[in-house]
């Protein structure tokens, strides 16, 4: 891997301009911070899916899969045929 290659990095949701990660979506950390950041439980699902990478930049499923493919990064595909990147594909 070179310095400058595009990875995926982590799980994370979007809520407009605000990016939640962690490790998968809705895991113990980002439980806490939409417990922080949102009062009811029902906001806090209305989120956009998907990953961030190695730069900082969010990504959807559907991009996030292209750059975890060609970095490598795919270990087994779960969840459907459809090119979508879940984050157990990725450990």
């Amino acid at each position: 891997m070179t310095s400058n290659e595009q990875r995926i990095v982590c799980a994370a949701n979007r809520y407009g301009a605000v990016i939640v990660c962690g490790a998968r979506h809705f895991d113990m950390v980002m439980h806490g911070v939409l417990g922080k950041l949102f009062c009811d439980a029902e906001h806090a699902q209305d989120c956009e899916q998907g990953f961030i990478d190695n730069s900082g930049k969010f990504h959807n499923r559907y991009e996030a899969f292209k750059i975890a493919e060609a970095a490598g990064q795919i270990r087994h595909k779960t969840g459907g045929p459809e090119p979508r990147l879940y984050s157990e594909d990725l450990y």
